[in-house]
């Protein structure tokens, strides 16, 4: 579960309501049967809420009959359900979270969630929040292929102005998609390497921005994906070998290079690639002698 609401320390421990330090308990009608559901936090006793709430991530049912359900979550569970993954310390999260803007969004007032950031993709970040009643006469593979794209291209726009954190945005966007497509339309009739395709290349993609951030263990675990669709896929080869020399494995890079260029003979940039990274592990060995001299003198 997610809590918040103490605006007075801003650390899970007080909290204060609009009408007063504490209110009392309304029914207790509502189980706490499944996730996105709005719940008090109390003190432990009755009539003792405050500001405090959670957001429930899953069924916590030990909570019915002492903390008060009022709401639930309506759009953006996948948000939430993201910020649960955040690795936390002491319950205190490891990355800031930032929450924007808030307020009240009247019942006819477009809620926006939409992408507009004058790219091709104008969708939901989340697929289950997209209202995709008005093509629902087209909604198949075909065209879900081709959301997919839309959302790729508009991450490799923001590739292309160095923008990587909003270019892994979207490239996990169409990973979201790509999944959703697979549990949600028909897609006997598609080519599977067309499919599978699409997903390589969102893993590729993502994996490229971790190299820029040198994230290199996500890297590394991204490449290795495609390596379990298509295991002679020279690009993914080329990059996880990036990450292992970030990750200072040089014999675990020049491996995948070596193997990169055997699915992709006479590829200058993976030939330039092996001779660099057999300077780099003679540099290596020769302080690595030099180290061990020392230390036997």
């Amino acid at each position: 579960m997610i809590q918040g609401g103490d605006i007075i320390n801003f650390d899970g421990t007080s909290g204060e309501s609009i009408y007063g330090t504490h209110f009392e308990d309304e029914k207790f009608e509502l189980s706490h049967s499944s996730e996105g559901l709005l719940s008090m936090v109390n003190e432990g006793c009755p009539n003792s809420n405050s500001s405090q709430f959670i957001i429930t991530i899953s069924a916590v049912t030990h909570l019915d009959n002492t903390n008060v359900v009022f709401g639930k979550v309506l759009k953006g569970m996948g948000v939430l359900l993201e910020v649960c993954e955040v690795q936390t310390v002491k319950d205190v999260p490891v990355k800031k979270i930032h929450i924007i803007d808030c307020g009240e969004l009247k019942h006819d007032k477009n809620w926006g969630m939409e992408e507009n950031d004058d790219t091709e993709d104008v969708f939901t970040p989340w697929p289950e929040d997209w209202d995709y009643s008005k093509n629902i006469e087209r909604l198949n593979y075909r065209y879900i292929m081709d959301v997919i794209k839309r959302i790729k291209n508009s991450g490799n726009c923001y590739f292309s102005r160095k923008n990587y954190v909003d270019a892994g945005r979207k490239y996990k966007k169409g990973l979201r998609y790509y999944k959703w497509m697979i549990t949600t339309v028909d897609v006997s009739e598609s080519s599977n390497e067309s499919i599978l395709n699409i997903k390589a290349t969102l893993l590729l993609n993502l994996a490229a921005v971790k190299l820029k951030q040198k994230s290199y263990r996500e890297a590394l675990k991204l490449c290795s994906e495609v390596l379990q669709i298509d295991k002679k896929n020279s690009k993914a080869l080329f990059r996880r070998s990036q990450a292992y020399m970030g990750l200072n494995e040089y014999d675990l890079g020049l491996a995948d290079l070596k193997q990169a260029s055997l699915e992709s003979p006479n590829n200058k940039d993976i030939l330039l690639e092996i001779d660099k990274v057999k300077r780099i592990i003679s540099s290596y060995l020769v302080i690595e002698k030099a180290s061990y001299q020392k230390m036997f003198k």
